[in-house]
Parts: structure tokens; C-alpha cells; sequence
């Protein structure tokens, strides 16, 4: 059935539901549809340039090929659509909510996505650069070979994302709920990441040499082999994270939080960490070598066979350490087991 743009345009103001027609190359440049509600449409290769969608439905509808640059897509909603390599540069999507959708190598260059949602959606090789990403969310989503280069991400939620291939050259991350993504293995040189949330996350291999990991947290996450020399991440938390086997050497680790993590064999030879806190923390064999360590807190930690050797531990404690094989040769400086403290973690109620 064919049906002009004006037809299309007077269908949707009367408040019908569009269902099952062929706008298949269709110019609609500039159209007013918003508040349509549309299924099963063929869309491909459309015009929809600065097209006017704003909270529209769109239910299985194909937008292959199409032309949405500048489109306004505000407070739609697109349920089970195909968008395959569809060009929406520069389109307002702010509060728009893809769920379910198949995009590979989709364009959203330059898109306003504040508040967007992608869900189940699946977004292999699509790209973000320089999009507007502000409380977005993707939930659950194939994105392989997504491109974030040169993009902001402010209070961003990507959950249980693979970023193995992710592009991310010059990506800055702030705010950003990484839980559970999967990053090992690849190079963040060039990226910044100020208070994210990397909870739960495989950084295992990860190269994050010199790179701003200011605030973020880091806990339960695995950082196996991690190279982190240089990286900057005052008050940082890594608590019950992994990072046996890595490198933090010259790393400024400030004020962070290293409880129950494990730190068997990892070189922090002079790295920043005073007041650092690493209660239970298993530092078997670790290189402190020249560490600044001045009011750092190994209470009941492992350091068995580490070496503190030209490590600063003015006013650090050593209460209750393992310290076998251990060299720290400057452990007059520093606070030894309180007795009367350790008293009192072994007092038990008398029957």
C-alpha cells in the first residue's frame, strides 16, 4: 500500500496506529509524527533527517539504512526495531528507550542520549564519539567493538559490558557504573576515570599505566597481572580485589582502601600510600622497595617474605602482622602489635 508523507502525517495527528505499511525509501524529511504509535513498518532507507518523533512508539519496526541525522527522537520508544547501520548524528534522544533492539554499526555521532536506555539491544561496532552521554544506561547489551572515542560519560551505567574491543581513545569516564564489565587484556593509556565504579569487574592484564583513577572503586574486582605504574588514584578503593601478580610501582595510591585484598607478589616499589589502608590485606612476597608507607595501616595483614626495604613507615601500624621472611628494615618508626588491643580481640565471654 503506497501513502504520500502528508497522508502519513494527517494519519498519525488523528491518532492511528500505523501498522504494516512500506515507507521503504520514503522521504519524511522534516515530518511531524510525534506521539505516533507504529508496528511493523518498513523504514529502510527513509529520510527522517530533522523528522519530528518525540514520543513516539515504534514496535518492530525496520530502520536499516536510515537517514535520522537530527532527528527527534525524545521520550520514544523503539521495542524489538532494527536500526542496522541507521544514521541518527546528531538526534535528540534524551529519555529514549531502546529495548530489545538489533544496531550493529549504527551512528549516533554528536547524539544527545541524556537519560537514554538501551536494553538487550544489540550494539556491535555502533558508534557514540562525541555523543552526549549523561545518565545513560545499557543494560545487558552486545557491544563489541563499540566506539566511546573522544566522548564524555557522565553517571553512565553500563552493566555486565564487554570492553575488550571497546574503541576508547581519549574516553573519560566520570561517574560511571562499570560493574561487572570485562576489560582485561587491553590498554586504558589515554583514558580518564574519576569516582567509577569498576565493582565486580575484570581489569585481569589490564595496562592502565599513569592513567587518572581518581575515587573510583575497584571493589571485589580482579586486577591479576594489572600494570598500574604511575597510575594516579588517590583515595581509590580496592577492597577484596585482586591484584596478585601486578604492577604499582611509583603508582599514587593515597589514602586508599586495600581491605582483605590480595597483593601476593605485586611490585609497589615507591609508590605513594600514606594512610593507606590495608587491614587483612595478603601482601605475601609484595616489593614495598622505597614505598612511602608513613601512617599506613597493616593491621593483621599478610607480609610474609615482602621486602619494605627504604620504605618510609613513620607512624605505620604493624599490629598483629605475619612477618615471616619479611625484610623492613625500617620498622623502628613504626606502631607494633598493641598488646592491649590484641587482648581485646581475643577476649571471649566466659560460659
Amino acid at each position: 500500500m503506497s501513502i504520500t508523507a502528508q497522508e502519513l502525517v494527517e494519519r498519525v495527528h488523528e491518532g492511528e496506529t500505523i501498522e504494516g505499511l512500506d515507507l521503504h525509501g520514503v522521504s519524511l524529511r522534516q515530518a511531524v509524527l510525534g506521539g505516533g504509535v507504529f508496528q511493523d513498518v518498513d523504514l529502510r532507507g527513509t529520510d527522517l533527517r530533522g523528522a519530528d518523533l518525540a514520543e513516539s512508539t515504534f514496535v518492530q519496526c525496520c530502520f536499516d539504512q536510515a537517514d535520522l541525522r537530527g532527528a527527534n527522537l525524545h521520550q520514544s520508544i523503539l521495542h524489538r526495531c532494527s536500526l542496522m547501520k541507521a544514521d541518527l548524528g546528531g538526534a535528540r534522544m534524551t529519555g529514549t528507550k531502546l529495548d530489545a533492539c538489533q544496531a550493529p554499526a549504527m551512528h549516533l555521532g554528536g547524539a544527545d542520549l541524556r537519560i537514554a536506555a538501551f536494553t538487550g539491544c544489540t550494539l556491535t561496532r555502533a558508534s557514540f564519539v562525541r555523543a552526549v552521554l549523561d545518565r545513560t544506561m545499557f543494560v545487558d547489551c552486545e557491544i563489541e567493538e563499540i566506539d566511546l572515542s573522544h566522548t564524555h560519560l557522565l553517571a553512565v551505567t553500563l552493566l555486565r559490558a564487554d570492553l575488550r574491543r571497546a574503541v576508547l581513545e581519549h574516553t573519560s569516564f566520570e561517574r560511571v557504573a562499570l560493574i561487572g564489565a570485562n576489560l582485561s587484556g587491553r590498554s586504558l593509556r589515554g583514558c580518564r576515570f574519576e569516582h567509577t565504579q569498576f565493582t565486580d569487574a575484570n581489569l585481569d592484564g589490564c595496562d592502565l599505566k599513569g592513567v587518572v583513577l581518581t575515587q573510583c572503586n575497584f571493589k571485589g574486582a580482579s586486577l591479576i597481572g594489572a600494570r598500574l605504574g604511575q597510575a594516579q588514584a588517590p583515595n581509590a578503593l580496592f577492597v577484596e580485589a585482586n591484584l596478585r601478580g601486578a604492577s604499582l610501582a611509583k603508582a599514587r595510591l593515597a589514602q586508599t582502601l586495600w581491605v582483605d585484598a590480595t597483593l601476593e607478589g605485586a611490585d609497589l616499589s615507591g609508590a605513594d600510600l600514606q594512610q593507606a589502608i590495608l587491614h587483612r590485606a595478603n601482601c605475601r612476597e609484595a616489593r614495598f622497595i622505597d614505598a612511602e608507607l608513613t601512617y599506613a595501616d597493616f593491621a593483621h595483614a599478610d607480609l610474609s617474605g615482602a621486602d619494605l626495604s627504604g620504605a618510609t613507615l613513620e607512624r605505620a601500624n604493624l599490629h598483629r602482622i605475619e612477618d615471616a621472611a619479611a625484610r623492613i628494615p625500617a620498622r623502628a618508626g613504626a606502631l607494633r602489635t598493641d598488646p592491649k588491643l590484641a587482648a581485646a580481640e581475643d577476649w571471649k565471654p566466659k560460659h
